[in-house]
């Protein structure tokens, strides 16, 4: 959600983490560039990213030619100020992840794209510049630790908005998302046909499933079923037919993140698992129309079916009466830029029919439809509820925006879309 300047002075305030030695992580990726200072300030409020703590970094580079330059810069650390996010959030794992998203998915899908015959200005760009990452300070560590981070380009300052997630997206908004989500998965699946061995040595390991509620306790969970009921009791006027039609989908969605690995299918890529508003960010024309956007925070990314992302976006993030009147022609756009993605990359699509795509939203959508309900609260959740500073963020978020009528209309719509459209 934009940021004004008064928020930005409410965040200046706040204790910032320190970055021991940010030199060595970004001056490989200097072009033979020095970073000579930097400071640093909160990028984000509380509620709108919950797995990191983002920093906006100001940053002064002498050039080779000896100019000095600014370079707006955003570091991405673990949770280091809240130990329940970090609990919940397992940087051990995420962190890696979006590391390796950064350092060698998006430089192997270049490449693909430079050997199919495309030019530069035509590769993927749907990732913010990465200008380096590291676990710990040890650089012989295998485990993340505190002095961890993500170095990439301020998106905002080269020209890129964030949505506001109490703002669903309109139509031109979401088909630009889905044509980008759409060469987000196909160059994966492209580079795992083309260079099979690569593939699974070099980035397959680190796209394993991600389950939060193995760091949930007991107490926690329990409390997440009460409010997920009484939401539910009010989204459907206590009826407990529909109700507990809804959380046996619940229980179907928590086995899934038991199983085991998917296995390599038509439509197993790596998937986002968490593409909503507050990840998304636009480039607009000068008529104020869509043209670009990064998709941003790739932590719980993970090796699974296309369809989870395509489910959880519509959704979590569009328009119910937009979704409502144009679901079928979303899946078609998709479907579209996915196939003409891999046959950009020479890949034979004989067996991506539109009918196995639609069957295999159908076989998805039952099992992912959880996730937008569960999510809806935390997305809509009131300005009021969140704290002021990240230490302080909490499960309470929940409990504070019970009975909250635009989270309780819009569980209402997504109720009845899910149904209308058979994923309930």
């Amino acid at each position: 959600m934009p940021i004004d300047s008064c928020e930005i002075l409410s965040l200046q305030k706040m204790f910032v983490p320190g970055i021991e030695d940010l030199k060595s992580v970004v001056q490989p990726h200097l072009a033979g560039g020095e970073l000579q200072s930097y400071s640093t300030r909160y990028l984000t409020k509380p509620g709108d990213n919950y797995g990191s703590c983002m920093l906006a970094i100001a940053a002064k580079i002498k050039r080779p030619n000896g100019v000095i330059e600014e370079l707006p810069l955003i570091a991405k650390l673990p949770p280091v100020t809240n130990d329940l996010w970090w609990q919940i959030f397992q940087p051990e794992r995420t962190c890696i992840t979006e590391n390796k998203m950064y350092e060698i998915v998006v430089p192997e899908i270049h490449l693909l794209q430079l050997e199919a015959g495309l030019s530069k200005d035509k590769l993927f760009d749907g990732l913010p510049a990465y200008y380096g990452s590291r676990i710990s300070l040890d650089p012989n560590a295998t485990k993340v630790d505190r002095d961890a981070v993500l170095v990439q380009e301020n998106l905002q300052l080269s020209g890129y908005r964030a949505g506001n997630r109490h703002k669903m997206f309109d139509y031109v908004h979401a088909k630009l998302v889905l044509e980008y989500m759409a060469q987000y998965h196909a160059l994966p699946i492209a580079l795992r046909i083309k260079k099979t061995e690569l593939f699974a040595r070099t980035i397959r390991p680190y796209f394993n499933r991600f389950n939060m509620n193995t760091t949930m306790g007991d107490e926690m969970k329990n409390e997440m079923r009460r409010e997920l009921r009484e939401d539910l009791q009010l989204a459907t006027n206590n009826n407990e037919e529909a109700i507990n039609k809804i959380l046996e989908r619940f229980q179907v969605y928590d086995k899934w993140l038991e199983q085991p690995e998917a296995v390599d299918g038509l439509y197993t890529s790596l998937v986002h698992c968490d593409l909503w508003i507050n990840n998304i960010m636009f480039k607009y024309d000068d008529s104020n129309q869509p043209t670009q956007l990064k998709f941003v925070d790739f932590q719980i990314a993970q090796y699974e079916s296309c369809a989870h992302d395509i489910i959880f976006f519509l959704f979590s993030s569009v328009d119910c009466a937009v979704l409502e009147d144009n679901f079928e022609s979303f899946l078609k756009i998709y479907y579209d830029a996915f196939i003409h993605n891999l046959e950009e990359m020479q890949i034979n699509t004989d067996d991506y029919s539109y009918d196995g795509f639609l069957n295999e939203v159908r076989r998805v959508g039952p099992i992912e439809i959880p996730h937008p309900i569960f999510m809806t609260k935390v997305i809509l959740a009131d300005n009021s509820t969140l704290p002021e500073d990240f230490k302080d963020l909490d499960m309470t978020i929940l409990s504070k925006n019970r009975g909250l009528q635009t989270i309780t209309k819009r569980l209402e719509d997504i109720l009845r879309l899910a149904k209308k459209f058979k994923m309930i």
